[in-house]
């Protein structure tokens, strides 16, 4: 089968032909990805009702994930049958052969005897997405922080630790949240629910007890059951929490896997995926000796690698760990030096432009080592290409592929959630709640995913605080007393506390570090 990628060509082909696409999204790391390679795609009946009948496209989720964020029907591999403008008629995950076979005959029947029926109901649809980006906008219920945490206590599982039942995921931003709202509520419990989380996920069969590092989620509530990939973007937020909730030795031990097996010691840049392998995996040390290790996706994402930086960061000044905050200014040096667009802003991977969540991971990361000229050029690219000036906020691609449904303006909460973050430690407080502002009607759709806007929303309500000191006692003891707390290494032994535009004079001990960053003067 020969794949055409996401490109005019493909659609031209298509429209050219009076075809349905077939829009294949899969991943490198995916199981059932590969399977369905080896087996529907590889069915010669398959493969003639596809040549014939069909233009095939082929999209990776990892370099495309504004493709994967309007087409995905509920996992990977996603199939979706589209017609030849990119609309969708209808569409599953994973098929074997004979499902396979079986639904290309009859939506390539629909198609051709329905196309009426199917331009009036693609000419409404998009009327419909015209307005998603007004709809999305809404006005700031401080309220919300504490219903989303509310959420996140209610699903919390107090024997296994983790959210839900199965399959169950990290949910790292709900982890964050407890243990942020641990500190800021003075309520121990919250962040129990965090530590416990992190440590029933260590202790199970989601962490790899041989090589380290966390396996992507698990199949079954007490995490004895994992799918055997590991994700860089995953261990950057599961990083962030460890640090968050103070537990290095788990940190440690995540961390040597990122450093052994995806980040490269010449360019201090990670990788992105291991493939699963659930033979290689079950096996122990010396059983696995004697196997080739699932392979290593090596190309370069940068958001993933931005998020790592930030929480490599956030390691140092919780955990006492400065050799991980030499490996994240070496990561972004990498990042800034090679992945810098002509226009200013980030690429995506090698050969890929960049999109939203590169933008926004790339500013925190600037803004967290101190990097003020660089988050400074990289916000002024944000605005132009991917801001919202009339409402606010940035859509999640900057608009020059208008294939199919990239046509539909969209702002994704994650990335805009971050952003929002981004300005508040910049100073840009009503900025960042202009950005909050233009995404305030998508949490309640968005259940525990929404725990990364209740971390950007609480914050929006505080002013900026920024701590510049040398010291790292006095870095620990004002992250422990405000966890929205900025710490700059710079200075001297003392702590020069800023709230607002307002700096206080400096403090040298850890209880007057604490109470100056508390204070609301």
């Amino acid at each position: 089968m020969r794949w055409r990628s996401w490109s005019p060509q493909a659609f031209e082909e298509a429209q050219a032909e009076d075809k349905p696409i077939l829009l294949s999204i899969s991943a490198v790391w995916c199981h059932w990805c590969h399977v369905m390679d080896e087996t529907t795609y590889s069915d010669r009946h398959v493969i003639d009702l596809v040549n014939e009948q069909y233009v095939p496209v082929r999209v990776d989720n990892d370099v495309r994930p504004d493709v994967n964020q309007r087409y995905n029907m509920g996992g990977w591999p996603t199939t979706a049958f589209l017609t030849p403008e990119g609309d969708i008629l209808t569409g599953a995950t994973y098929l074997p052969p004979n499902q396979m076979a079986d639904a290309l005959g009859k939506v390539a029947t629909y198609y051709r005897g329905n196309k009426p029926e199917i331009v009036s109901r693609v000419l409404e649809g998009r009327k419909k997405a015209g307005a998603v980006s007004a709809a999305s906008a809404g006005s700031l219920d401080l309220g919300l922080v504490d219903r989303i945490l509310g959420n996140v206590e209610n699903a919390y599982d107090p024997t296994y630790g983790g959210f839900g039942g199965a399959p169950k995921f990290p949910q790292t931003d709900a982890i964050a949240l407890l243990a942020e709202q641990s500190i800021l509520k003075g309520e121990p419990r919250l962040l129990e629910m965090a530590r416990h989380t992190l440590a029933q996920m260590a202790g199970g069969g989601t962490y790899d007890h041989v090589e380290g590092g966390f396996f992507r989620y698990s199949t079954t509530q007490d995490w004895s059951v994992p799918h055997f990939e590991k994700m860089l973007e995953d261990h950057a937020g599961l990083v962030g929490a460890l640090a968050l909730t103070g537990q290095g030795e788990i940190l440690d031990d995540a961390v040597r896997y990122l450093d052994t097996v995806l980040r490269d010691p010449d360019s201090g840049l990670y990788a992105g995926s291991q493939d699963a392998d659930e033979e290689y995996y079950s096996r122990d040390a010396e059983g696995r000796a004697g196997l080739e290790p699932p392979y290593v996706d090596r190309r370069v994402y940068v958001s993933w690698n931005c998020a790592l930086a930030v929480a490599l960061l956030e390691a140092d000044l919780r955990v006492g760990r400065p050799q991980l905050r030499e490996h994240a200014l070496e990561l972004l040096e990498a990042i800034f030096t090679r992945y810098v667009s002509a226009e200013g802003g980030l690429h995506h991977t090698d050969g890929v432009g960049g999109q939203l969540a590169d933008q926004v991971w790339g500013l925190l990361a600037a803004v967290r080592a101190g990097w003020a000229e660089r988050a400074q050029e990289l916000l002024a690219h944000l605005d132009q290409r991917y801001g919202d000036a009339t409402l606010g906020g940035y859509f999640d691609h900057a608009g020059e592929d208008r294939l199919g449904r990239l046509e539909d303006p969209l702002k994704p909460l994650a990335e805009n959630s971050i952003a929002a973050i981004a300005l508040h430690e910049l100073g840009d407080v009503e900025r960042a709640a202009r950005t909050l502002e233009s995404i305030a009607s998508l949490p309640r759709q968005y259940g525990l995913m929404a725990a990364v806007f209740a971390r950007a929303l609480d914050r929006v309500r505080r002013p900026p605080v920024k701590v510049t000191t040398l010291n790292g006692e006095l870095a620990r003891a004002a992250l422990a007393a405000n966890p929205y707390a900025t710490v700059e290494p710079a200075g001297d032994h003392r702590a020069v506390v800023c709230l607002g535009t307002l700096c206080l004079a400096p403090v040298d001990t850890p209880e007057a570090v604490a109470e100056a960053v508390t204070s609301r003067v």
